[in-house]
């Protein structure tokens, strides 16, 4: 037998980074002369960052005699993960491997000890913040364990795209003189550029679009077949009687879309289903309009 008190543990063993379980021949490794005729049986899951993985006198007897090891532990073995503060240089390169063109600049980041592994900063990870952008990674270790990284930081990039030259209204269309393409150093955008300015003329903004913004797809709407505030023709419809007359929208609507309508004339309001531009009907089935 081979007694462990003979083997002098100053602290814990050091579980590599790419280890998720302790093995068998981790304990042997522990104890000169042990022997373990398989040395790659799982005993335990390795430790998370500072925490301990310990192997009790009576756990190391169950385990001698379970696996047939030559074995009478008196004393207890220990495993934990090393970690130590992220060395912000690595968080830089991982950084400007997510985005190689931009500059970046450290301002802040997590200083609690962390496991060696590998570092990703994912663009997807990157905010927009007062006093400088959140960017959120990842330290890779142990297989699929991964532990949270964050870090405040200025980023810009050179970047080329349309802007708006005035300020855009809803409801009214983008006319050519109302956009300009720019070249400027900014934060990332989060979606992709307008491949053209002739992607903006014509369209509606769905919310106002201030001056020297980028104008970017989801800010922009087709415009409507109907807006507010446009004079209509109303076919009210009656079997195999029609009639028509003019009235005013007080919605927007696409074909197909239902929206309300004033009649000048009485001041009454209805609703009616858009047929196309300027133009919209109603079934007497449907509701009672009083021309």
């Amino acid at each position: 037998m081979i007694p462990l008190a003979a083997v002098a543990l100053t602290g814990c063993l050091a579980v590599s980074a790419g280890a998720d379980r302790i093995l068998a021949g981790d304990i042997a490794a522990a104890i000169p002369g042990l022997f373990v005729p398989a040395a790659d049986v799982p005993l335990a899951l390795a430790p998370e960052p500072g925490v301990q993985r310990v192997f009790r006198v009576p756990e190391l007897r169950r385990l001698a005699a379970r696996l047939h090891w030559d074995l009478d532990p008196v004393d207890d073995v220990c495993f934990a993960r090393p970690a130590a503060p992220p060395d912000p240089a690595r968080l830089l390169g991982a950084m400007r491997n997510a985005l190689p063109q931009a500059e970046i600049v450290i301002l802040d980041y997590r200083r609690q000890p962390v496991p060696e592994g590998e570092i990703e900063f994912p663009v997807n990870g990157l905010r927009a913040g007062a006093g400088g952008a959140l960017w959120t990674g990842y330290v890779h270790y142990a297989g699929t364990r991964r532990l949270v990284l964050w870090a405040r930081v200025q980023v810009r990039v050179t970047v080329s795209q349309w802007v708006a030259a005035v300020d855009l209204q809803p409801g009214r269309a983008i006319a050519p003189e109302q956009v300009r393409w720019e070249t400027r150093q900014a934060f990332p955008p989060a979606a992709p550029p307008l491949p053209s300015g002739v992607d903006a003329i014509g369209k509606w903004p769905r919310l106002p679009i201030h001056a020297g913004t980028a104008i970017r797809g989801e800010m922009l709407q087709n415009p409507k077949d109907v807006a507010r505030g446009d004079k209509v023709l109303v076919e009210v419809r009656n079997g195999a009687a029609r009639l028509a007359f003019e009235a005013r929208a007080e919605g927007d609507g696409v074909v197909g879309e239902t929206i309300p309508i004033l009649n000048p004339a009485s001041h009454k309001r209805f609703v009616a289903r858009v047929e196309g531009k300027g133009r919209v009907s109603v079934a007497l089935s449907v509701a009672k309009v009083n021309p």
